[in-house]
């Protein structure tokens, strides 16, 4: 089989990706596909494709409204999850991940905002760690030279098209990954002319690999990476990072269910807004006895509404202003798509005339805090395998950390909790440690501060003053 041939599972779920990415990205890409996500009105009498083009349906369209749920609640999502800055704690050697994480200038914690937003969209990304290639033994000196140094590449689950796994000692492992990869070969400075090739990581008994192929055919020759001590790798660096779990299944896209009522709800925009252009204006309707000639002698500019103008309609003659009657079952249909967002997660639409507690917030939006802290887990746990790796092709061992903020709500801190905590530690239940850790999420105390800090301003004030 040629190498671009798709896993079954791509197949099935490229579809929903494609839909969710569109919503997310709003009106101009949702208006683009024109048919594909609002029918044309008369099918019946026209071929889709066909009768997109006719001026009706252009009209159509454009009164339509697009009200961009999804990429908000994806934004938001994002948002309280970096609400509080990502702490890391890296060796001098892994320094430089802070601020080119991936080899082209993407820190680490934009590299995290990214994947979270991209696992939020499809359900799963992909994490490569790769090394630059270089022919010969380099020195040390040498590397630093060259400033070669391991980074970790992102790839979107459209660009993963196949991968096979195996059962290995009891392990499950990546044995087979083919990645879609774009390069730009337009000669023209000003072009944008790019092409596909695919780099295949494969895991051999001699070893991890990668190749390049182009055109279907191997394009260079099969490299093998080492680690820093020279041997060759016994896995492919690489992790898949998903919305339940960190295997190589694709897991549902959390974001796909308000997408699908988004694009429903603007399916109703557009028939509620050409509802209210065809039929929202009053109509004139007019009866007379007057010849052709008469009207014309006494209406010589026609018929004009408004209450500067006269007209004579003969002695017979009557006219009515027609209008007709709201219809609010389009609009009706349209604040239950709403509410379904709502209960779904979207709550950017949530009314806020009502009074709520902070606590019933965090009970309402419980399920979406589930979901949310879960990718985060499996982000921050994809992360640290990725630096394991990257430590592994720079060698030595050295001790970090790397954390995502889970608290996506502020916790409330009134007096009598704090004077209970107080009494908790006075007889030993807790410690001083816990109470600052509680004070600090909630904001009173700075997140930068330790507690070793505080203590020793303590020790430095005189009792006297």
């Amino acid at each position: 089989m040629p190498v671009e041939t798709k896993h079954p599972q791509y197949e099935l779920y490229a579809p929903v990706w494609t839909k969710t990415r569109d919503a997310v990205k709003g009106a101009v890409c949702v208006k683009d596909k024109k048919h594909i996500y609002l029918p044309v009105p008369d099918a019946e009498t026209h071929d889709d494709r066909l009768g997109s083009e006719t001026l009706r349906y252009k009209q159509y369209i454009k009164r339509a409204v697009f009200t961009n749920f999804t990429g908000r609640t994806k934004n938001a999502l994002v948002g309280a999850a970096f609400r509080k800055e990502m702490k890391y704690d890296l060796s001098e050697s892994l320094e430089y991940l802070i601020k080119d994480a991936t080899g082209d200038g993407l820190g680490l914690e934009q590299l995290a905002k990214d994947e979270l937003a991209n696992i939020l969209e499809t359900g799963r990304s992909f994490l490569l760690v790769d090394y630059p290639q270089v022919m010969g033994d380099l020195s040390l000196e040498d590397i630093a030279r060259l400033d070669l140094r391991p980074s970790i590449v992102p790839y979107t689950c459209e660009q993963v098209v196949n991968w096979k796994t195996e059962a290995v000692a009891g392990c499950k492992l990546l044995t087979m990954i083919v990645l879609a990869e774009n390069y730009v070969y337009d000669p023209d400075e000003f072009g944008h002319e790019s092409e596909t090739q695919y780099r295949v990581l494969r895991l051999r008994s001699e070893g991890y690999s990668q190749q390049i192929y182009r055109d279907g055919e191997p394009y260079g020759e099969e490299t093998f990476p080492t680690k820093a001590d020279g041997s060759r790798w016994d896995v492919i660096p690489a992790i898949f990072v998903g919305s339940k779990n960190n295997d190589s299944t694709i897991d549902d896209a959390p974001l796909a269910d308000i997408a699908d009522v988004n694009i429903a709800h603007y399916r109703n925009s557009a028939d509620y807004e050409e509802s209210c252009f065809i039929t929202g204006q009053p109509t004139l309707f007019i009866t007379h006895s007057l010849s052709p000639e008469q009207w014309y002698d006494y209406n010589p500019e026609g018929i004009k509404l408004g209450s500067r103008a006269g007209h004579v309609l003969g002695e017979t003659g009557s006219a009515t202003l027609l209008q007709p009657n709201a219809n609010n079952l389009v609009l009706e249909a349209m604040k239950a798509k709403e509410a379904q967002m709502v209960a779904i997660g979207a709550r950017i639409v949530t009314d806020r005339g009502g009074n709520e507690t902070a606590e019933g917030a965090r009970i309402r939006f419980a399920s979406e805090n589930s979901v949310l802290g879960d990718i985060v887990g499996n982000l921050s746990a994809a992360l640290v395998q990725c630096i394991e790796w990257c430590m592994m092709f720079q060698g030595g061992e050295q001790e970090f950390s790397l954390e995502i903020n889970r608290e996506f709500y502020d916790k409330s801190v009134d007096p009598q909790l704090i004077m209970s905590m107080v009494q908790l530690m006075d007889r030993q239940i807790i410690s001083d440690q816990d109470i600052f850790d509680r004070l600090r999420a909630a904001g009173i105390i700075e997140g930068s501060r330790s507690l070793e800090d505080v203590r020793e301003e303590l020790g430095d004030l005189s009792p006297m003053e």
